[in-house]
Formats: structure tokens, sequence, C-alpha cells
């Protein structure tokens, strides 16, 4: 049997909004008998208005310094617990600062060794979309309503799969965190997640199966059913990613993104190794132990 996950593992020894070190991280995972296990930092911003709430004291020169301090550190615990469990290491993707962050989130990955890259987004021309209701609803106004966020949304994210073509995509409705239970996306803002979709196949990457909103009350996993569906249809492959914030949420809620998958259609999740690449697992064969 396999059980693993390729977005999380942040950690408050480098994460400002999350809790314990990388290594009760990894120890919780070993725990839990994860037998692969991906620890994907979020990239460091570039510009003081792009911290993240509680990052002001480190500022931009802290957070590259920090960021810097988890490679070593993860590359230090993957040797250690090597025989019980395969860690890889990551790093997860912003589409700042705004104009240049494909070549900013290229660099990053060029000169450290990772085995991966999430690519996720999180902001909008600069404005955060998932920290604030509030601040996501005066972007939705100030872009003129509902669908027009919608789109831009998944232009965004499509302009960052064409860009960097990672491996795994990261939650690509997290822009609905802030909708009702049973929210549906509009037509348009469907055909535009279509071509989304039509990227991530084009450029070899999988889906982040993840189970956050699960966890936290914001509905289904990402994506939401119908995406789901669509991707299942177009034959874009899919894994698990728990998005875990500490060693308390490793693991938590991975089952309903796993249930997410099945009832969807899918046969099989796909499980990256360092040495051998993407691996198609039975779905029947993914569980924890």
């Amino acid at each position: 049997m396999s059980w693993f996950s390729f977005h999380g593992g942040h950690s408050g020894q480098f994460c400002a909004h999350a809790k314990g070190t990388l290594r009760e991280v990894v120890e919780r995972a070993i725990a839990l008998g994860f037998t692969h296990y991906g620890l994907s930092e979020h990239a460091p911003r570039f510009r003081d208005v792009d911290l993240y709430p509680g990052e002001e004291a480190l500022g931009t020169t802290g957070l590259e310094r920090a960021f810097q301090a988890y490679v070593a550190e993860a590359i230090a615990l993957r040797s250690e617990y090597g025989d019980r469990i395969e860690l890889l290491i990551g790093f997860e993707t912003e589409t700042l600062p705004p104009v240049i962050w494909p070549d900013t989130m290229r660099r990053l990955r060029e000169e450290n060794p990772f085995d991966y890259m999430v690519g996720s987004v999180h902001d909008i021309d600069g404005r955060w979309v998932d920290f604030s209701r509030a601040e996501t609803e005066r972007l939705k106004a100030d872009l003129g309503g509902p669908e027009a966020l919608h789109l831009a949304w998944f232009q965004q994210m499509t302009a960052m799969v064409e860009a960097l073509r990672p491996e795994v995509v990261g939650h690509i409705d997290l822009i609905r965190k802030f909708e009702p239970r049973g929210f549906a996306f509009g037509p348009r803002a469907l055909l535009a997640a279509e071509r989304l979709l039509e990227a991530v196949r084009a450029t070899g990457g999988v889906l982040d199966l993840n189970c956050a909103p699960v966890r936290n009350g914001y509905g289904a996993a990402y994506p939401q059913p119908a995406l789901l569906d669509m991707a299942e249809r177009m034959g874009v492959g899919v894994t698990l990613g728990d998005d875990s914030h500490g060693p308390e949420t490793v693991g938590v809620g991975l089952e309903a993104s796993l249930a997410a998958a099945a009832t969807a259609g899918y046969r099989s999740i796909q499980c990256l190794s360092a040495k051998r690449g993407w691996e198609t697992v039975p779905i029947e064969r993914v569980s924890r132990p």
C-alpha cells in the first residue's frame, strides 16, 4: 500500500502562518505511515508589499534567508530519515513579483536541488485572494464582479502553468475559498478552467487533490467535483496534497481527497519518486496504514 502527499509540509520554523518545526512535520508523517512525503515551502516574497501577514518582522531579506535554511534542513532530514520514508523536496510558487515572477520562480528552482515544484497562485495582480473574505470581496468588486474575478483567476493559473510547467498544480480553484457551500462556477469560468486543464495536460503536470477545504470547513476538496469530473474526462492525472501547516495537520483530511478522486471516476493516483518520477498507483492501493 502507498500513502503520500506532495503539497504541504509547511512548518512554523520557516512559515509564519504554520506551526511546529520541519522535523516534527517529518516525524509525524513517519508516525502516520506515509511512504512518500513532499515538502513544499512557500517561495519567499521579494517586495515588502507582498509579505504575508505576520512576515513584517522578517522582511524580504529574512524570508530569503529562511528559504535557504529550509532547503538545507530538508536535505538533512531526507538523509537522516531516508530509511523510513521517501522525502521529496520542493517549493510552492507565487506569481509575484508581478510581471517578473516567471524568471524569479525559475531562478529559485535552478539555484536549489529541488525534486519538484508545486505551481500555486495566491494573488491576482499582487492582491491576495485567500487571506481575507473582505479583501477578496473588494477585489471582486474592483474587477467587475464574480465572473470577472473567476476569469482572472483561471487566466492567472493558466499563465503560471504554461510559464513554469510545475509537476504539481496546486489548488486550482482556491478562488472559491470564501464562496458558500454549493457554489458553482458559471459557463465562462468553466471554459477558462477547461483551458487551464488543457495546459496542465500539455505540460505533463498533475492536479493537487487538496484536502484543506474539508479540514477547514470551506467545502469540498480542491478541485470541486465539477472541475475534477472535467479533469478525469480530459485524462489529467491527480495526486494527494494535505496542505499541512504543522505536524498536527499532516495527513488530516486526505481520505476525503481520495474519495473525491474515486467519485470522479479515477482508477489511479499519481505518486512521485525522486528516482523513478511519476508512478501510477491503483486507487485501491492508496490507503493510510
